[in-house]
């Protein structure tokens, strides 16, 4: 398993580390206590947090552990898998991945429990929020569709979308909700509340051709083309005229919250849209999702391919998560 390094500390800290390690642990013990409690009653200065982790680190565990040797739904709530299990072939996947802020995760999951309240039991709702141990989970907006490479293909496609991923291909750039609906895959017998997003503009509203994302998109699809593998937003692949692909794919854009085997109809489908309207929307609308490389996992391993080699501008600074407190 690779190394994952973490930011260094000064000199000077690692020399108060050291100190602190000599000393009797009754010393430290009482010299913890004096510096928390302040003679004059003002708050204790407040110890530096541990440094966040890395994103390298979640993609080293970004699969969950194997449990069956065989394809088994019931192991995963009733879903079968869209490309079947085959030895010697890899699933794949290209996206871009979001890690909600605290309070993202808070208003998230507060619209799924008010649509799931609306439902009332008629449609079995499943999240992605959430691990079934309560860990918060990353958020995906797909580049690909389910894809499924040989070994011999496997590490040309990773070379090849990298490179034409990779920096210079596209800017770093901002996303931001925009929507809330049912999209109903063509590729498996289930639905996924999704929550539409934009890029922004210059100004800040979303940009209506989605530029960066189509970029994306279309060097993705044609590296999946490359090697024979069906095409995210497009009907057919010797259609010469993709101007009505294009048109779909602009505004095709979302992240999946939740999913069901469920076909919803018109009637869920608006109580779900007056939900979402009733949501604080000046708190949606304002998030800003910094884009700043783009994942592709092949069989259990994830690679970030990174847009650039800056940062993402406008990042949001909002404490995430996965940081340390």
């Amino acid at each position: 398993m690779a190394l994952v390094n973490y930011s260094s500390s000064s000199d000077g800290e690692d020399e108060d580390r050291a100190t602190t390690h000599d000393e009797p642990a009754s010393k430290r013990q009482k010299t913890g206590a004096s510096e928390a409690s302040a003679c004059d009653g003002a708050a204790a200065p407040q110890q530096p947090s541990m440094p966040p982790l890395p994103s390298e680190f979640h993609d080293l565990y970004a699969a969950t552990v194997r449990q069956s040797t065989v394809d088994d739904p019931a192991l995963h709530q009733g879903r079968k898998r869209q490309v079947p299990h085959i030895v010697g072939q890899w699933p794949s996947h290209v996206y871009i991945e979001w890690r909600p802020s605290y309070e993202q995760h808070a208003i998230l999951t507060r619209l799924l429990a008010k649509v799931e309240d609306t439902l009332d039991g008629e449609i079995e709702l499943h999240q992605f929020m959430t691990s079934d141990l309560g860990a918060p989970l990353p958020l995906h907006l797909s580049l690909s569709r389910p894809l499924s490479l040989s070994t011999t293909e496997k590490d040309d496609f990773l070379q090849r979308v990298s490179e034409s991923l990779g920096p210079g291909a596209v800017p770093p750039f901002i996303m931001q909700p925009r929507s809330l609906a049912w999209f109903t895959s063509p590729d498996s017998n289930r639905s996924f509340l999704v929550l539409g997003v934009a890029t922004t503009g210059g100004d800040g509203d979303g940009d209506g051709d989605n530029a960066p994302l189509m970029k994306l998109l279309r060097k993705s699809n044609a590296a999946a083309a490359r090697f024979g593998q069906p095409l995210l937003y497009q009907h057919a692949r010797d259609n010469d005229d993709d101007d009505d692909d294009d048109d779909v794919a602009r505004t095709a854009f979302h992240v999946s919250i939740a999913w069901t085997f469920a076909r919803p109809g018109q009637d869920i489908s608006q109580a779900t849209l007056d939900i979402f309207q009733r949501l604080p929307l000046d708190e949606v609308m304002v998030w800003r999702i910094a884009v700043d490389s783009v994942k592709v996992k092949i069989g259990n391993v994830v690679t970030s391919v990174a847009l650039s080699r800056g940062c993402a501008p406008g990042r949001d600074r909002t404490r995430f998560l996965f940081d340390e407190t």
